[in-house]
Formats: structure tokens, sequence, C-alpha cells
């Protein structure tokens, strides 16, 4: 009789982190980074090379695309998962564009570049990650949504609209996922940012900040620390929810 040994190669498990290069991105890959292996996503290839060095993952890798680009996702993905051989475990979107202007002066181009990034990629994202190249290993989601998905901004009505589908989407993705994948997404209020300093050294917006924000000032790593909390075990009978992260300031609203 005749033995053959067959030798399977155990994949790694990774946490994708969407947009790693943006200020929330960045916090949330610092606070994951110990605990396991990480994925770098973004745009910019020096400022991904740069937070690899920074933190602390026993191994890195990076995937350097364009999420503008949503029809070539599905290929460039699944491409980038065979050729090192992993599987992603956990994905956390934080990819995100904006543009503020009243609807009057809003133009198709525009919508069509915020629902690209905000949310199309994303369902691009997911659709690889539950199909036979992922070997079925997708076991928790976290969307970064915003308060304005609940809540009226002036300017802000299709990224509110792009955040409100994303919200509407973790209600009915987890009930289809369920048990296997968990999803829900996080609703940052306004915090202190690269892109936002400039706002925070303004005093009649501060004034106006403290009266909202009952908690005072937020940060990246506020958020990063409830995305955390979402991936782990200690949140293991969470599911479909869409968790306000905001100082405080959605009570008055």
């Amino acid at each position: 009789m005749t033995f053959v040994l067959l030798y399977f190669r155990m994949k790694t498990k990774y946490t994708l982190v969407s947009a790693s290069t943006s200020a929330i991105g960045e916090a949330i890959v610092s606070k994951l980074s110990p605990l396991g292996n990480i994925i770098l996503h973004g745009r910019n290839q020096e400022e991904l090379e740069r937070i690899a060095r920074s933190i602390n993952s026993s191994k890195t890798l990076i995937w350097n695309f364009d999420l503008l680009n949503v029809e070539e996702i599905g290929n460039n993905l699944t491409s980038f998962l065979n050729k090192n051989e992993i599987i992603i475990e956990q994905f956390v979107h934080c990819a995100g564009t904006i543009k503020i202007l009243p609807v009057k002066h809003f133009r198709l181009d525009f919508a069509r570049e915020i629902f690209n990034v905000n949310f199309f990629s994303a369902l691009e994202i997911i659709k690889v990650l539950l199909l036979k190249v992922n070997e079925k290993g997708l076991s928790n989601i976290v969307y970064i949504s915003a308060m304005f998905s609940k809540f009226g901004d002036k300017g802000n009505s299709v990224y509110a609209a792009s955040k409100g589908a994303i919200d509407s989407f973790v209600k009915s993705l987890a009930v289809e996922l369920a048990p296997k994948v968990r999803v829900n997404s996080v609703l940052p209020g306004g915090l202190r940012t690269r892109m936002t300093n400039h706002l925070f050294e303004d005093t009649e917006y501060m004034e106006k900040y403290h009266n909202k924000y009952l908690l005072g000032e937020g940060i990246p790593d506020d958020i990063a620390s409830m995305v955390r909390f979402l991936l782990s075990n200690e949140s293991k009978w969470i599911t479909g929810q869409n968790y306000m992260v905001d100082g405080g300031c959605s009570i008055h609203l």
C-alpha cells in the first residue's frame, strides 16, 4: 500500500485597514498592530512605508491602490491575495472622501467619486473577501461612517448620503453573513486631525465646539479604541450596529 503525504501550507491571517495613511486609519493601525498582522492600504507609497516602519507588527504588507478605480478592485485584490498567499480575516474600511458644497452646485462626477470611495469600494472589497480566494476566512467587518449620516449638516448632503448607505448596508449585511461574520460601523464626531487642525485653532469654532461636545476634544485614537473593541472577542455578541463615538455631541443635536 502506498501512502501519499499531502502538504498543506497554512496561510497567514491578516487585518486589512483601508486608507491606513489617514489620521483615523493610522491610529487604528497603531492600535491593532501589536495584536497581529496588518495590511496597510493607501495611495501614497512613501506614507505607507513610513507607517510600516513605525508599527510593531509581526508582519506587515502594503496594498498600494486607488479605490477610485472601483472596477479594478476585484482583480487587483484577488491578485494581491494570491501573490502573498494570505487570508484577510478582518476588514476595517476607513477610506473616505468629501466635497462640501450645497446641492445646487453639486455635479454628478463629484457624487460618483464620493460614493465610489466611501461605499462602492467597500462593497467590492467584501465581495472578494467572501470568495474562495480568501478561503472563507473573513470574520469581522468594521466601517468608519460619520455622525453626519444621522444628523444634517449644511453642504454635506451627498457625503452624508454615502455614509448613510454604509450604515444601512451594515444592518442587512450583518443578517446576510451571520453567524460567521460580524458587521458594525463607527460614527465619529468632530475630531482633531491633520485635515481639521486649522479649525481647532480657531477661537470662534472652538467656542461652539465645546458647547456641543460634552467630553471635550476628540482624537483619532478615540475611534481606534472602539474599532479594536469591535474586532475583539469582547464584542462577540455584537453585530449590525451603528455606534456613535462623539463625545456626547449627538445627545442634544
